[in-house]
């Protein structure tokens, strides 16, 4: 009997600035109010839907004088303005091959910036909400435990940490977070081992493998 136990990756895709690119979103009610809303959302995930009014109608690039090529090379994955997920329609389709619980995708159009001129190809917000009790703090290396929150860790390692991950969380989602790790996504072996064959492109994407425990 194989007892060997399952592969986990976790990526710091979010901590890294070189991921944002210069757009901004458009909602239906576009005040402070909301966009502050859409931010949180995506920074300090809650693990729910996106409700409805919080779901962009566009977004466009906010510079008028962006080089073309800055603007046509968008890589497949990417944040925005308040930290809010762009995928291109190549990682769309890539993710659709996966278990994808319950993240969400939406169509999104993208814009120049007259928020009139429609780019090529096809754009998407990709709102990470499928979480799993993953974490093994205990195992794990160069974590800290937050003071204002209980059971909520961060690194204090930079890129440096280990991560302990439960065997069991390799179960059911493909890409996922933890609600008591800060900007930290969880791939399954699957979903990463697939990822540089399918050519998808990411500016900066350390992938690391977590300690998995029994």
């Amino acid at each position: 009997m194989n007892t060997a136990l399952p592969k986990i990756w976790n990526t710091t895709f979010t901590d890294h600035t070189i991921n944002v690119r210069k757009m901004d979103f458009h909602l239906a009610e576009n005040g402070v109010q909301t966009r502050v809303l859409l931010g949180r959302e995506f920074k300090w995930p809650t693990g729910k839907s996106l409700p409805a009014n919080l779901i962009p109608e566009y977004i466009f690039f906010y510079l008028k004088d962006l080089a073309k090529d800055y603007r046509a090379k968008t890589p497949d994955w990417v944040m925005i303005k308040d930290g809010i997920h762009v995928i291109s329609e190549k990682f769309r389709d890539f993710l659709a091959g996966f278990d994808l619980g319950a993240n969400e995708i939406f169509d999104v159009p993208l814009y120049e910036f007259d928020q009139k001129t429609p780019c090529p190809g096809r754009w998407f917000i990709f709102h990470l909400c499928e979480t799993k009790d993953t974490l093994v703090p205990e195992h794990s290396e160069g974590l800290k435990q937050s003071g204002l929150t209980p059971g909520f860790w961060m690194s204090k390692l930079a890129q440096n940490d280990v991560l302990a991950v439960k065997a069991s969380s390799a179960e059911g989602a493909d890409i996922w977070l933890d609600l008591h790790m800060d900007g930290r996504i969880f791939l399954s072996d699957r979903l990463k081992s697939a990822l540089k064959p399918a050519g998808i492109r990411v500016l900066k994407m350390p992938i690391r493998p977590c300690v998995v425990v029994a």
